[in-house]
């Protein structure tokens, strides 16, 4: 998608949306209830793990969109949001190698709600469509309001101006984030930049949120304290169809060899939960040396060359300087990703671009072998049954299923616990 040119893909978009109008009316008029799930796949594995858990869990009575937008980026938007139209199409061929609409195939029976239908779009297609488009697929109830009865927020909406989601009545929102402490959830506040270049999608977020306020009959938010205990098991990933599997996989190897780049706001923030995260996968006398030992000398400089370009820039505007233990857990991180996989990182001399420290993906390998490195972390993980990032925006559809099979509708009751989250993510 990067070839075309922004006014090219949304042509696409808009042309594509048209054709499927048809089917779409179709689908409207049948009483199935709509749940929208505004995404961003391919950032991490737990979009893609949502999608998977609605498709699996709601087989009949509804009409899903999963609504891909561009996250917590303000370039190039549209064509990042057709990016993960991309993903979505890649990690489920099945249902949308070559569709953009997937029912399951399933017995007919008259007792029975009729299978769901599953719409892969860009949520500002489907914004359009709703605010924009021709009357039968408005037609959801009293004074055109485009009837939704759950709305999965997994993924920041900034760009979005409020007046776009006016025109829907909502029966039960579900966020993953805190609403309560926007600043600490990235699908709140926490990516936009603390600088003056942040203010107006600051305020757009506010504005944002008073309209949901309104339209909506129940929210509930996950604040990312919760979500992050519970874990996306091995055993899990295991139990997913092999393609879905393998993409999966490949983007959490990359997550745990990589570090995000220190210039993002959120990077060192989740240097805590990658720590975490990767310090639980160790035998016990393993962690506690790397946690009481100081570390290699080599990865010091490892660390200081990656961190060193941001801390300047911070120095000369003023900023806020990172905390004294980012840089602990960095190396820390290091030392025991090398122990996992057996190879090293290779050494980058400081002056070099800092995004291309402790990188492994498409354009960038930090590793002195990544083949042999990637083979060794299967192993190892897939032996120990390792944890591997926090299921977050999965645990808002378990939030979901948690409200529907108890009550059968909107939400009506308290909250599942960890355990029972965590329950359902291992049970076959």
């Amino acid at each position: 998608m990067s070839s075309f040119s922004k006014n090219h893909v949304k042509t696409v978009a808009r042309f594509s949306f048209c054709e499927l109008s048809t089917k779409l009316t179709q689908e409207l008029s049948s009483n199935k209830t709509v749940v929208v799930v505004a995404m961003d796949a391919g950032n991490e594995i737990d979009d893609e793990i949502a999608a998977w858990l609605l498709m699996k869990h709601f087989k009949r009575g509804r009409l899903v969109f999963f609504a891909q937008v561009p996250g917590a980026v303000t370039e190039r938007r549209h064509q990042v949001a057709f990016q993960r139209v991309e993903r979505m199409r890649e990690v489920f061929p099945e249902q949308f190698g070559k569709e953009d609409i997937w029912s399951p195939s399933l017995p007919e029976e008259k007792e029975l709600l009729p299978p769901s239908t599953f719409v892969l779009c860009v949520l500002s297609d489907f914004l359009w469509m709703v605010n924009h488009s021709e009357p039968e697929l408005q037609r959801r109830g009293v004074d055109q309001k485009f009837q939704v009865e759950w709305w999965l927020q997994i993924a920041p909406l900034l760009g979005f101006a409020s007046i776009d989601f006016e025109n829907f009545e909502i029966g039960s929102r579900i966020v993953m984030g805190d609403l309560e402490n926007p600043e600490k959830s990235i699908n709140c506040t926490k990516a936009i930049p603390r600088d003056e270049s942040g203010d107006k999608l600051r305020a757009g977020y506010y504005s944002q949120e008073e309209t949901f306020e309104k339209i909506s009959t129940h929210t509930k938010f996950i604040p990312t304290s919760i979500a992050r205990q519970v874990a996306t098991p091995m055993c899990f990933i295991e139990r997913l169809p092999k393609g879905m599997k393998d993409r999966l996989l490949t983007t959490a190897f990359n997550q745990f060899v990589g570090r995000p780049d220190p210039k993002l706001p959120w990077a060192e923030d989740i240097s805590v939960v990658n720590h975490r995260t990767i310090m639980m996968m160790l035998p016990q006398n393993k962690m506690y040396e790397i946690l009481s030992q100081p570390t290699e000398e080599r990865l010091i400089d490892i660390v200081i060359a990656f961190l060193e370009p941001e801390i300047k820039r911070r120095e000369e505007v003023g900023e806020m300087p990172f905390g004294e233990f980012y840089p602990l857990r960095l190396g820390q991180i290091a030392t025991a990703v090398e122990y996992i996989t057996g190879v090293k990182y290779k050494h980058m001399t400081i002056g070099s671009n800092s995004a291309t420290q402790f990188q492994f993906n498409d354009e960038v390998d930090s590793l002195e072998d990544s083949v042999l490195a990637r083979k060794k972390w299967m192993d190892y993980i897939s032996k120990n049954n390792c944890d591997l990032t926090p299921c977050y925006d999965g645990t808002a559809v378990l939030y979901m299923m948690y409200s529907a099979f108890r009550y059968g509708g909107t939400w009506v009751g308290g909250v599942p616990s960890i355990e029972w989250c965590k329950g359902m993510l291992t049970w076959p």
